[in-house]
């Protein structure tokens, strides 16, 4: 497998806008090494200004199968991707980063499959090889690849480089061993040296509106407010989640539907002796809102000076320009409006992906869509972040590093197994994040039956019917378990049943420690809470089968959510015919 010392063989070379490859004389890479980790820049050594498409730090055969297993990170939250070299896939309900966002493939990219920013390979009888950029600050690194062929790439998005100037590229980590939760305990050390975590007094637990109350209104959130303060005021906070607002970028005009102003809401929800915690999708602008109408020229634009929306999810999403200083100003002052007239302390940052997309032009025409979308998020750590939580959500996961205190890691729930087993699969291979770069949030757990109302593309309104079996249930209630993040509840308070509740306290407060497995199936996970140990089994599978558990010693084992005593076992326990999508919560005592 790959070292330091096949990279350091390795010649590097700059892809230039017209499709042309620089000779060396013209356009270098800078390397220079220091034990794992690689710092290097571009340098343009002509008498001309060059535009850069994408710098290649290295390009090959790799030494390996093509059948090696691998999982590599997406740009963006919605996205991972797993399999072999020779049949990769994604994990995720949407599809590939390009094909989400409607993001065109290049005459560099698109006979090649695209990971974004680190990939594990994991040979047969072999340690596993971690690859990664260990920064963040100005470009995105990819990892393109077809079988054993990979292109490690640092994207400079055609930017132009002045004549004798150069680029600082990001820094860049490889390793190699047999424990894979260390390699990527050792990735998330380097990236904290260049991207300090965000620290919070708390990790943050609470109700969240998005999955039960619909149509959102203040008297439900009302009634939802004291009910927790009734029945369980561990909880503390309700997020107003999307929907509250007339239009994506009018924040402060409030939806009619909801029966009042925010302030108002927000008050009243103290009163409730509830924390009243905010939303707000920053750069995703809708064309019928008055923001749009108003300030056009605050988007990311086209060639001819017109809003952009050809790159994105939906039609009628703008992207708001990152580099645009009144566009800038104007965030600033809604979160500080939102802090200080509405009493928000907790801010979720939804679809975060729209403003680190490539396309269009941006009014900064020497900032990349990285430092567009880092200017924002810094700009809200700059007004809120001293005292306020901040949680990303849909972020661009590299840029964001440094800037949030929590990170949402999966997809949205749904009350159906397709989801639940999805959302664990997103989570697990995230796991590793947790407590090291923000808290990860799961998604709200959901542990009544509960039809969903929402709207489909053309507006229609789509009834979601409840078909979780009770071991899909027990199921998902160990995912959020293993998940060791933020908990938040996405039930209506006053209907849980008491079972219910208590199994939303059993979770509270939340550990911060995130399980981890045995192996990629992630059948077992373990988490060490100190005192106790805590064992995590799932059946992912259609079938029952037999999950053998080995541990140190004899122990006393217990369930963790009724803490009822199942026997004393030396060495190890094995669950006969477990059933299908089902999990079971175990510990014993350190």
């Amino acid at each position: 497998m790959l070292d330091v010392q096949d990279l350091q063989q390795i010649r590097s070379n700059v892809r230039r806008t017209d499709g042309t490859t620089a000779a060396d004389n013209e356009l270098s890479v800078e390397k220079t090494w220091s034990g794992n980790l690689l710092k290097s820049r571009v340098v343009n050594h002509s008498d001309h200004p060059q535009r850069i498409r994408e710098v290649v730090l290295f390009a090959g055969n790799l030494p390996c199968s093509a059948d090696t297993p691998f999982y590599g990170e997406g740009y963006q939250m919605l996205a991972q991707y797993s399999g072999t070299l020779t049949s990769p896939y994604v994990i995720g309900a949407y599809g590939t980063d390009w094909d989400f966002f409607r993001i065109p493939k290049n005459q560099f990219n698109q006979n090649l499959w695209t990971v974004y920013n680190m990939i594990i390979l994991s040979p047969e009888n072999e340690p596993h090889l971690l690859a990664a950029f260990t920064s963040c600050n100005r470009f995105s690194g990819e990892f393109r690849f077809k079988e054993t062929y990979m292109e490690i790439i640092m994207d400079t998005e055609d930017l132009w480089l002045e004549p004798g100037q150069s680029w600082e590229l990001e820094e860049f980590l490889i390793s190699s061993g047999s424990d894979r939760n260390q390699l990527l305990d050792g990735l998330a050390e380097c990236i904290n040296n260049n991207h300090p975590r965000m620290t919070y007094h708390e990790i943050p637990a609470g109700w969240c509106s998005f999955y039960c109350l619909r149509p959102m209104t203040a008297e439900g959130l009302y009634e939802n407010a004291r009910a927790m303060k009734e029945r369980i005021p561990e909880l503390q906070r309700i997020q107003i989640d999307g929907g509250y607002a007339a239009s994506n970028g009018d924040w402060y005009i409030p939806n009619p539907r909801l029966g009042a102003d925010l302030k108002t809401i927000s008050q009243n929800i103290r009163d409730c002796g509830v924390e009243a915690a905010g939303y707000l999708s920053p750069f995703i602008v809708n064309d019928q809102s008055k923001l749009f109408q108003q300030h056009p020229d605050w988007m990311v634009q086209d060639e001819e000076g017109k809003p952009f929306n050809e790159i994105g999810r939906k039609r009628e999403w703008y992207m708001l320009d990152g580099t645009h200083p009144e566009a800038v100003n104007y965030l600033r002052n809604a979160v500080r409006h939102m802090h200080d007239e509405w009493g928000w302390r907790y801010f979720k940052f939804d679809f975060l992906a729209y403003g680190a997309l490539p396309g269009g032009c941006r009014y900064d025409k020497n900032a990349t869509r990285v430092e567009a979308f880092r200017r924002v998020m810094q700009a809200f750590v700059d007004e809120v972040g001293d005292d306020s939580f901040i949680l990303g959500c849909n972020a661009p996961f590299w840029p964001l590093l440094g800037l949030a205190h929590g990170n949402r890691a999966t997809n949205d729930i749904y009350r159906d197994w397709k989801h639940v087993k999805g959302l664990a699969q997103e989570m697990f291979g995230r796991n590793w994040q947790n407590n090291t770069l923000w808290y990860n949030d799961p998604d709200v757990i959901v542990l009544e039956k509960l039809d969903f109302t929402s709207r489909n593309q053309t507006g229609e309104v789509v009834v979601k019917r409840s078909m979780l079996t009770d071991d899909e249930f027990e199921f998902h209630k160990a995912f959020i378990a293993a998940s060791g993040g933020m908990i938040l509840s996405g039930d209506l308070i006053a209907m849980l049943s008491e079972k219910n509740l208590q199994v939303l306290k059993k979770l509270l407060p939340p550990t911060g420690v995130a399980a981890r497995f045995d192996d990629t199936s992630y059948t077992i996970g373990r988490i060490d809470l100190g005192d106790r140990q805590l064992l995590c089994l799932f059946n992912w599978d259609d079938e029952a089968k037999d999950v053998r558990l080995e541990f140190d010693g004899r122990r006393q084992i217990f369930d963790f959510w009724t803490d009822e005593e199942l026997g004393v076992y030396n060495g190890s326990l094995e669950l006969k015919q477990m059933n299908p999508h089902f999990a079971r919560v175990l510990y014993y005592k350190s």
